[in-house]
């Protein structure tokens, strides 16, 4: 059961805080996890997890059936994961390094008085005791909150949650049991695919360089809103090569939450996504909003209110 915390505590929110993320990228430990999505069919899975800080990760499902015996390794390079329903290995750009920067991100935000966070009860969680911190934008905007279990020896995140403005969460992981050990080996985070499995290749994940950068590597104009929701602010950009030209995405975060604004000129895209943008703006799916503005065409993609979102659009003119 969660217990408030006393306004005597000895520890405060921003303490946690400040060593959770430190031990992000330490932490040495094997754990069983359940994950449980809330966002359209909910749907729950269950994990035997080993970390080895930023070096290493191995996932391993083991319900529901539907993915139990899908692994998932991850060497701080690159990510396989293994579908043996497929017999397929896709191969993706490293989410361990997108936590590292992610996480040196969300220490900058809270340092520059991005972020608000609160400590607001301890709790029992896989056996340990946890303090509870909850973190949203310090400016407000609309924007998700998180909650954090932290262990209160070893500052690990016990479990997670990810709430919508309006309060709903959206997901939720925690671990159930976890130990806590000295090393794991290397041929842990790295899958070798057995005979008759063919190997998938993604997308590299493109790095953000600054938007100066960027203007001079496309030959069309790279438009940026006036308003942004508070206490969002540009991260940098990404160039992709896209069609004979390219895709730029500007990517904004908060500390907590983040979206995208896509632009590309009009000319690469289909003929029959142009004809519904000419009708008016496009909605695709929720959280994703199209819109033609001169000859480009934007897109915003994030979990931000619907509003937040029209606003956005709404002030992005023809200038750069």
């Amino acid at each position: 059961m969660l217990v408030a915390a006393s306004s005597g505590a000895d520890i405060d929110g921003a303490a946690v805080l400040e060593k959770m993320l430190e031990a992000e990228g330490k932490v040495v430990f094997t754990a069983h996890q359940v994950t449980t999505l809330s966002k359209g069919p909910p749907l729950t899975s269950e994990q035997i997890v080993y970390r080895a800080g930023f070096k290493g990760m191995r996932t391993e499902y083991i319900a529901p059936p539907l993915l139990r015996g899908e692994i998932m390794t991850d060497d701080g390079h690159v990510l396989a994961h293994f579908m043996p329903r497929a017999k397929m290995v896709k191969l993706r750009p490293s989410r361990l390094a997108a936590l590292r920067q992610r996480t040196a991100q969300a220490a900058e935000a809270f340092k520059r008085g991005y972020l608000k966070v609160e400590l607001v009860g301890r709790d029992r969680i896989a056996g340990r005791t946890a303090y509870v911190i909850e973190v949203k934008p310090a400016r407000g905007g609309g924007g998700p909150a998180r909650k954090f279990w932290v262990d209160a020896d070893k500052w690990a995140k016990l479990k997670t949650e990810d709430i919508a403005p309006g309060g709903a969460v959206l997901s939720t992981s925690y671990y159930t049991r976890i130990s806590f050990v000295n090393a794991i080996p290397d041929e842990k985070f790295r899958f070798q695919p057995p005979s008759g499995v063919r190997t998938e290749h993604m997308h590299r994940r493109q790095k953000l360089i600054p938007i100066q950068k960027a203007r001079k590597l496309v030959r069309f104009q790279i438009l940026e809103p006036d308003y942004v929701p508070p206490g969002f602010r540009l991260a940098g950009a990404a160039v992709i090569p896209f069609r004979g030209s390219h895709l730029v995405g500007l990517r904004y975060t908060d500390g907590v939450s983040s979206f995208s604004l896509f632009e590309t000129p009009e000319r690469i895209l289909s003929r029959k996504f142009l004809e519904r943008l000419h009708k008016g703006p496009v909605r695709p799916g929720k959280g994703v909003y199209s819109w033609r503005r001169g000859r480009l065409n934007l897109t915003i993609v994030g979990h931000i209110p619907s509003d937040q979102i029209r606003k956005i659009a709404s002030s992005i003119g023809t200038r750069p």
